[in-house]
């Protein structure tokens, strides 16, 4: 097994220094100044502080199959809510989600135009995205699944599960899971928001909520555009949100339908840098009904059927078609239950899901595959103790099948402090991208194998009435980890098996609340040992942030007037490193609520996949106007 830190490519290495020289010495130091400022400044509002205590609120996770409280996890579980989403000044899920440590965001461009998800260092195909627990994976790539982002005027909350997560989902929970809680009853109204900014930056939204005696429905339309910060990097967006709610006999009968439709201009994303042309157009469209029923205290049952479609038009002249263009539509409908009963053993929850997955493509073919996947898991509980063991088994026609066992085990301390221990398998299939895809500068393997990994991970959760925090350390044996590499500078990337990869790792998260202040801080750790990789260049997997740290100050100064202060730090397996700072104020009187968000205040040049720059110091001011 080679050294880790002797594995750097030479290639790698001389690219990364190119980037390195596009920030000076003041800026690359500038994460331990800032930290010192931000907290200078909280020891400064001290002296504003009143003696009454802020207490956090207790929140049900629905994430697991199982619902417990934050304080009965036995698992490293993160929540966001609407609230704390408004108070970070986040126009974006990406905002609000790097700011999480042991989650990294890469980006290529601004507002989240093109973004993949990794959790404690796995890819961006290895974590699975749900809304209202349905999950809207993307059988062609992981880099289409933030499509179908909802817009965060929707979200009441978002629940992120870090670490093995197949024995709860299956498939794509490789690393982990993020499911987005969507409102059930916004407060009835109409109202209108409009933005504008850096680089030409226009938004316009129309947000309208409707109560009725057994039902309500909400809508949101929105629009977003820029010209670009550099050529050849702006978007024209269209996002489509709405739920209804009819209220039955039992519990509310929900229907969400979801249309989000992005064009933008892709320099450098996919291909070499030095492709400075490429186009993208990409649809997702999401239809789900869910409800839940209770014949009795004792027993709760929960279906849902779900249609999820996909459209990726990929142009690699922009102006050219003709030269290479591809057209991929993925299709995936199914239908789920899951069931819990409670009983004098313990809480038992056993589920089933039956769907069938289809693309259509001029560059991958035409292929479907149908997936039958059931869970099984008992949650045990004695004195401070409870164990949960389960079972998630997965069969695809054109696969195989996957076993997924794990378990589950805490010990209560306290009311308010937890020890956990977890432990997992996980798989995850090729896409038909990993499998099929063939462009001028990159290929795919028919011959691939699944990835497959046992993760295990010790935690500990304290939570007191007005600061929490949780510590976990974590190691994940994977092997045939998938990656696209190159063994010669001007040769097309391969998608091929990485032996072996040993992620080891641990985060700390801590969060307090003073009066009308509020300061988080967060630190994620990851080494990884490679083996089995003769390449001297790889696209995804072996370049990991190795030190991600988080710190945010904001303040709610009066009823009318909130800012806050975020700080990010991230460094990268290779050494390569940046900090960003952004700031936001929000003033709110009456109907009306201004804002302003300055990012990256520092103007710091980074980059964050594919040597992509990113902008650097731009601002954007939003306006929200309550009609009724």
């Amino acid at each position: 097994m080679p050294n880790h830190h002797n594995r750097i490519p030479y290639l790698l290495k001389m690219k990364l220094n190119d980037m390195k020289e596009l920030n000076d010495q003041c800026i690359r130091q500038s994460h331990i100044h800032i930290l010192i400022y931000v907290f200078f400044l909280f020891l400064i509002s001290q002296f504003h502080l009143t003696a009454q205590e802020t207490v956090l609120d207790e929140v049900i996770v629905s994430s697991p199959r199982i619902e417990l409280s934050l304080n009965q996890q036995s698992r490293s579980v993160v929540t966001i809510t609407a609230e704390e989403i408004v108070e970070s000044g986040a126009t974006t899920l990406v905002d609000v989600l790097d700011n999480v440590p042991g989650i990294e965001l890469r980006s290529r461009g601004a507002q989240d135009v093109q973004s993949d998800i990794y959790i404690r260092g796995g890819g961006f195909d290895q974590v699975l995205l749900l809304i209202d627990g349905i999950k809207v994976d993307n059988p062609q790539t992981g880099h289409h699944t933030l499509n179908a982002i909802v817009p965060i005027e929707m979200i009441d909350r978002i629940e992120i599960l870090k670490g093995a997560a197949g024995r709860i989902y299956g498939q794509n929970a490789f690393s982990g899971a993020i499911n987005i809680v969507t409102k059930k009853s916004p407060a009835e109204g109409l109202k209108v928001m409009l933005g504008s900014g850096s680089f030409d930056y226009q938004k316009a939204a129309v947000f309208a909520a409707d109560q009725r005696e057994s039902s309500s429905h909400t809508l949101l339309i929105e629009s977003t555009s820029s010209d670009g910060y550099r050529y050849n990097t702006d978007y024209n967006n269209q996002n489509y949100f709405w739920k209804s709610s009819w209220e039955t006999s039992q519990e509310p009968l929900d229907l969400i339908a979801s249309f989000n439709n992005r064009h933008f201009g892709a320099n450098g994303f996919y291909a070499r840098p030095e492709n400075t042309d490429q186009y993208e157009a990409t649809q997702s469209s999401l239809l789900g009904v869910s409800t839940s029923f209770q014949p009795n205290d004792k027993l709760r049952v929960q279906p849902k059927l779900y249609w999820k479609r996909g459209q990726d038009e990929y142009i690699f002249i922009r102006n050219n078609p003709s030269i290479y263009r591809n057209l991929h539509i993925t299709n995936k409908v199914g239908g789920e239950v899951n069931t819990t009963w409670t009983h004098k053993a313990g809480i038992s929850g056993v589920g089933f899901e039956l769907a069938r997955v289809s693309i259509q493509s001029n560059n991958l073919g035409d292929h479907f595959r149908t997936l039958i996947h059931g869970y099984l898991e008992h949650r045990f509980s004695k004195n401070r103790w409870d164990i949960t063991p389960g079972l998630s088994v997965s069969h695809y026609t054109d696969q195989d099948t996957f076993y997924y066992p794990g378990i589950d085990i805490g010990y209560q301390i306290a009311d308010h402090a937890r020890l956990y221990f977890n432990s997992g398998y996980t798989y995850r299939i090729p896409t038909y991208t990993d499998l099929y895809y063939n462009d001028p500068s990159t290929e795919g393997n028919e011959s691939l194998l699944p990835e497959k990994s046992l993760s295990t991970e010790l935690g500990y959760h304290l939570r007191r009435n007005n600061w929490k925090m949780s510590l976990s350390l974590f190691q994940r044996d994977a092997k045939n980890y998938i990656d696209y590499v190159v063994q010669q500078e001007n040769e097309k990337w391969k998608a091929t098996n990485i032996d072996a990869i040993k992620t080891k790792g641990g985060e700390f998260d801590f969060m307090t609340m003073i009066g009308s202040h509020k300061l988080s801080f967060g630190y994620a750790f990851l080494d990884d040992d490679v083996n089995g990789v003769s390449a001297i260049l790889s696209r995804y997997t072996i370049n990991s942030r190795k030190h991600h740290i988080t710190s945010r100050w904001g303040v709610q100064w009066s009823q009318s007037i909130n800012t806050s202060v975020s700080y990010r730090y991230a460094e990268q397996d290779s050494g390569y490193n940046y900090d960003v700072v952004d700031t936001h104020i929000s003033y709110k009187k009456d109907r009306m609520m201004f804002s302003l968000q300055a990012n990256n205040i520092l103007n710091t040049a980074y980059t964050e996949q594919n040597n992509v720059p990113m902008p650097k110091g731009h601002i954007l001011l939003s306006l929200h106007y309550q009609l009724y």
